[in-house]
């Protein structure tokens, strides 16, 4: 049975989410049902069947198959996209010229190119176009961001980022095609990183990597990388990503030269610590609790369809991104 729709001051932003399992089934999904100011509102499918499977275990009844009936549903306000990268763009350009605002799954397509056509199809419709780098919505981590960028810690050096997450069966498929998930460990876990380096050091003007290494899973498509970043500032970021190797924690360095930024696990809001320390000064570390970003990002794209209210990045950001991570694979 369908959820009601909220009317009157109070309304809800209506969603609809592109996938009916995986990710979009354990994570994405609930986060909109937990958001205050959203409420979920459809689904579209790679296949009748699941589209219907997945409202049955949602308690919704607005699922779809085929993309033009999606994008024309008009219970839908805004869209999560979170199928194969390599479908992003036409996705993305189907909704928003359909009037649709956009939550693009990270990364924003598979190349630069693609992501100035969603660009291009945002300013022509006049929607919201982002992407969902949801470990920019952790409170702690914004507040110490806030903080990097205010100068207390003094002019930035280095960055380091780190993220293993060991994917626990070979799940083969789109991931496993080159073309098809644009690099793998780059578009999965790398892009996050390149996210957080960017976002603490500024806009990037070079990148060096090595794309080729596939020890745990043995695709065409690398599951290891890593990759030193030159920053308009003069900083350098560094930083190694995988989709195979433990332990599954992150690590996210970055040093001034008054000071630095120590946070232990933390992305995707997972639980650690964010220690921090001025030179000559006295090192602090407090606990980093589990946060939950899918929810949060959900809340803040829909307090800022709703009201304009801010949102902590912005289209070009996944542009950059994606540029990137097309200079580091080489193609």
């Amino acid at each position: 049975m369908a959820k009601k729709t909220s009317k009157g001051k109070n309304k809800k932003i209506g969603w609809g989410i592109i996938g009916s399992t995986s990710w979009s089934e354990h994570t994405f999904s609930p986060a909109i049902e937990q958001a205050r100011g959203a409420e979920l509102r459809a689904v579209l499918g790679s296949t009748r069947a699941k589209a219907a499977e997945f409202c049955q275990r949602h308690g919704i009844e607005n699922g779809y198959s085929k993309l033009d009936d999606f994008v024309a549903d008009k219970s839908i306000d805004a869209v999560w996209i979170c199928g194969p990268t390599h479908m992003h763009k036409e996705h993305a350009v189907a909704a928003l010229k359909a009037g649709k605002h956009v939550l693009c799954e990270k990364p924003m397509a598979i190349s630069p190119a693609d992501c100035r056509a969603m660009m291009r199809a945002a300013k022509q419709a006049r929607r919201k176009l982002y992407v969902a780098y949801n470990t920019r919505h952790s409170p702690k981590i914004q507040h110490v961001q806030q903080e990097w960028k205010a100068g207390r810690f003094g002019k930035p050096v280095h960055g380091r980022a780190h993220f293993y997450y060991p994917y626990p069966v070979k799940i083969g498929g789109w991931h496993s095609r080159e073309k098809q998930v644009g690099s793998w460990a780059f578009n999965d876990i790398g892009t996050h990183l390149i996210d957080q380096l960017r976002w603490f050091l500024g806009d990037a003007k070079k990148v060096m990597a090595t794309h080729k290494s596939s020890p745990s899973w043995g695709y065409k498509t690398p599951d290891h990388v890593a990759a030193m970043i030159a920053f308009k500032n003069g900083s350098v970021g560094t930083l190694s990503a995988s989709t195979g190797l433990a332990p599954g924690r992150s690590r996210l360095e970055f040093y001034a030269d008054n000071g630095y930024v120590i946070i232990d696990n933390g992305m995707l809001g997972m639980e650690g610590s964010i220690t921090t320390g001025i030179k000559n000064g006295k090192e602090r570390t407090v606990k980093l609790p589990f946060s939950p970003t899918y929810k949060l990002q959900v809340e803040a794209f829909s307090r800022h369809i709703a009201s304009r209210a801010p949102y902590p990045l912005v289209a070009e950001d996944g542009l950059e991104n994606v540029k990137l991570i097309s200079q580091a694979r080489g193609w």
